[in-house]
């Protein structure tokens, strides 16, 4: 493992160890430790500090009253189908997506002087990263981007992640001034996919357990099944509906901004009408939970 990598692990033990002594209820548990440590092992991430331009990206669309703000460049979680891997500066890296990430180290900074653009605005959190994705821990570029927030009378905030290191900054996010939710992306109940498409992101009991506990503390949470996956739809709807507040669902769709790693077998699958099907009984097995969703045809900017 690269000395960079075990930095990070090793910066994490007494933020672990401190709060599983105390029995917080907020407290990760052990084997979520050692998932991490695991995931931080085999990601063989390259860490590349960067100074960026700008933090801060306007959306397209008359008025522009929203920006997306990204503490990362690059991603650990390395996701198979993330559309983030189509865009120039992960193809033109020499290093395979998911296998290096670059910390805006001066994104705070720059989120500082920007203040005036984002009084009234709505800030979207992660459009194109996971902000707590694991070298969070060691940077904590979203914790004091959320801070810079705190004090700049935005609209409102979603922070987008798949990560259980968002329980880091509960007591920030609960207590957020501006209306915040936290967007958590869950495309399948089955860890077995998962492993296969998500390999270095949380385990899904891991990401369930997580929501479950952002929404005790008060924090609104929207489940993104996004794009939909493999699932047993019935019992996915059950566990959303006790983990969300409401739910995001979309559909695996193929444009040129798709970075699926796949193959014409998958491809096949997810055009063909088993999927659609499976889509179909999914929204139904929702309704009839009586979970609120919102459906990809209905996509506003805070549930993207």
């Amino acid at each position: 493992m690269r000395p960079a990598v075990w930095g990070v692990v090793l910066s994490q033990l007494p933020s672990y160890v401190s709060p599983i002594q105390a029995d917080s209820a907020f407290a990760l548990d052990i084997c979520t430790f050692v998932q991490y440590i695991r995931h931080m092992a085999h990601a063989h991430l390259e860490i590349e500090e960067t100074a960026a331009r700008s933090v801060l990206m306007p959306q397209d669309g008359p008025p522009v009253t929203r920006y997306t703000l990204n503490p990362y460049v690059g991603c650990g979680m390395g996701c198979a189908y993330c559309y983030v891997m189509k865009y120039h500066y992960a193809v033109e890296h020499p290093m395979p997506w998911g296998a290096w990430v670059q910390p805006k180290t001066n994104a705070p900074f720059l989120l500082g002087k920007a203040r005036d653009k984002i009084w009234g605005r709505r800030i979207f959190v992660g459009s194109a990263t996971d902000p707590y994705q694991y070298v969070e821990r060691q940077y904590r570029l979203t914790r004091r981007c959320l801070g810079v927030l705190q004090d700049s009378n935005p609209k409102d905030v979603v922070v987008h992640t798949r990560s259980h290191l968002v329980l880091d900054d509960v007591e920030l996010l609960r207590f957020f001034k501006s209306p915040l939710r936290v967007c958590f992306s869950l495309p399948t109940d089955d860890d077995r996919v998962r492993r296969k498409l998500e390999p270095h992101a949380p385990r899904i009991d891991v990401r369930l357990k997580t929501m479950r506990r952002l929404r005790a503390a008060g924090v609104h949470v929207t489940a993104a099944v996004a794009p939909l996956l493999h699932c047993e739809p019935a019992r996915f709807a059950r566990l959303l509906k006790e983990a969300a507040d409401d739910v995001y669902t979309g559909s695996m769709r193929y444009t040129r901004k798709t970075g699926l790693r796949t193959t014409d077998r998958a491809r096949a699958y997810f055009e063909s009408a088993r999927y659609k099907n499976l889509v179909a009984e999914m929204d139904r097995c929702l309704d009839a939970a009586g979970v609120n969703t919102n459906r990809d045809d209905e996509r506003d900017f805070a549930s993207r």
